[in-house]
């Protein structure tokens, strides 16, 4: 199985987005959590078959919300 690891300034990013969408909206940042979640571990499965958009990263948009995982 694939191991995936989050840098500091992505769990930053998170974090800022789950107090932008929970402030629209209560409950919606609990919901952004859970989407990038489940998008963050479905790279378990598949990882690396997503394109290459800078150097040698490779971006899975999220489903749900306009964020890039690289």
């Amino acid at each position: 199985m694939i191991k995936i690891g989050i840098s500091d300034d992505a769990l930053e990013d998170l974090n800022e987005g789950y107090w932008f969408y929970e402030a629209q909206s209560p409950g919606l940042g609990e919901y952004f959590s859970s989407c990038l979640r489940d998008d963050i571990e479905s790279l378990k499965v598949s990882a690396g078959i997503h394109p290459v958009v800078c150097g040698d990263y490779h971006r899975q948009l999220s489903r749900i919300f306009p964020y890039g995982i690289y």
